[in-house]
């Protein structure tokens, strides 16, 4: 049985009508103690709290425990909803219906990046519906906001149940033929959002996908080719661990993983799929993921501050200290920039159609490693001793 409880999390300005407005938040809870919480700003996830394998809750999203917090480093994406159009939109512009489109450009001048300068993550959200297993937000991005055009009616789905499955479900229609391509751009750390680096380094990663998409160097957009992954930093078809390959990146211009993994170039956004499993053996915590998109932007966290340059640190949760590679994101979404890539699956809708994405994160604890070790063994190892369970 799920439980859904409603509280104040701040207030924040309305980038419409820029009057103050309530930030409510909204927080699911199941028997198995799996909790997930949503705020209006930005449609975001701002925490999920997931049992160990000793029973103890751990956060295990970055982010931050005010509105504050997510205004000033908004740039990050913490947690948030992403449209109209997720990533880039090369140009700044795009065909359609023999037509040019210009959009806002509010990457380098240049391009659009994340739906323009006041896209889906800086919007309030109103509550649609507040349902047995979780809340229906939406929003209604009027005709010409940011460049596009149309009218999107967006409804966003979150909820849990009690076989530990968060469910992410978007819809949206239009009165006019538009490019659409929300995502949700989590940031996660499943040994809890403050254990850092060496939390996030010692994970069992592992994507399903033979393919990545070719990036031109100039200004990172698609060139509309792939790549295959074998022999390469980008196979991780077998689990590897995260720290492993992150450090084979040291010597190269590129930190860590920034990259986006072809699941399904045929793209059928009726079946939902396996996209892969992310696994924490200290703590048994594992996320697996499930989604109808074909395509996963995965990254390490490159961009945050550096702490060896001596850059200060993003202060996130209970003021922890968010440095680079502490935490990494999965977004699900159609390809960037496809509304210029032919050979991308199409991302425009037009009246009378129906736009529908869904993912799915399922999360579950296998035995650590340190439950079965000998408490000696673990000394030797440096290890911290084992921890008492607490009641379920």
């Amino acid at each position: 049985m799920v439980k859904v409880v409603e509280d104040i999390f701040g207030i924040a300005t309305n980038p419409f009508t820029k009057q103050a407005q309530v930030i409510r938040r909204y927080t699911m809870t199941n028997t198995n103690r799996l909790s997930v919480a949503i705020i209006q700003l930005g449609a975001t996830i701002q925490s999920i709290q997931v049992p160990d394998a000793y029973h103890q809750l751990s956060d295990v999203v970055l982010g931050f425990d005010d509105v504050a917090g997510y205004t000033k480093y908004r740039n990050y994406h913490f947690g948030c909803t992403i449209g109209r159009v997720s990533d880039v939109v090369g140009n700044g512009e795009f065909i359609m219906d023999e037509r040019r489109v210009i959009v806002s450009k509010n990457f380098g001048q240049k391009h659009q990046i994340n739906g323009g300068f006041v896209g889906f993550d800086q919007v309030i959200w109103d509550l649609e519906m507040k349902r047995p297993d979780g809340v229906t937000l939406r929003h209604v991005s009027p005709d010409g906001h940011e460049g596009y055009p149309g009218t999107l009616k967006v409804l966003l789905h979150f909820t849990i149940n009690d076989d530990n499955r968060f469910f992410i479900q978007m819809e949206a229609t239009t009165n006019q033929t538009t490019p659409v391509n929300i995502s949700n751009h989590i940031i996660f750390n499943l040994a809890g959002q403050s254990t850092g680096i060496k939390g996030i380094f010692d994970h069992q990663i592992n994507i399903e996908a033979m393919e990545t998409m070719e990036t031109s160097n100039a200004d990172g957009l698609p060139t509309g080719r792939f790549k295959n992954v074998n022999d390469s930093v980008y196979d991780i078809r077998l689990p590897v661990f995260m720290g492993d390959r992150v450090r084979q990146f040291e010597q190269k211009p590129v930190k860590g993983y920034d990259v986006c993994f072809a699941l399904d170039k045929e793209f059928d956004s009726i079946r939902t799929r396996y996209v892969g499993r992310f696994l924490h053996p200290d703590s048994g915590r594992f996320m697996e993921i499930f989604s109808n998109q074909p395509c996963v932007k995965f990254t390490t966290g490159n961009c945050f501050p550096q702490e060896p340059l001596g850059e200060p640190p993003i202060l996130g949760k209970r003021c922890t200290r968010y440095w680079q590679h502490c935490g990494f994101s999965l977004q699900l979404l159609n390809y960037p920039d496809a509304v210029n890539q032919p050979d991308f699956p199409r991302i425009f809708i037009n009246p009378g159609e129906h736009y529908f994405h869904e993912t799915i994160y399922h999360f579950g604890v296998q035995e650590s490693w340190k439950c079965c070790a000998d408490p000696e063994e673990l000394e030797a190892l440096g290890e911290e001793p084992l921890r008492k369970p607490k009641p379920v």
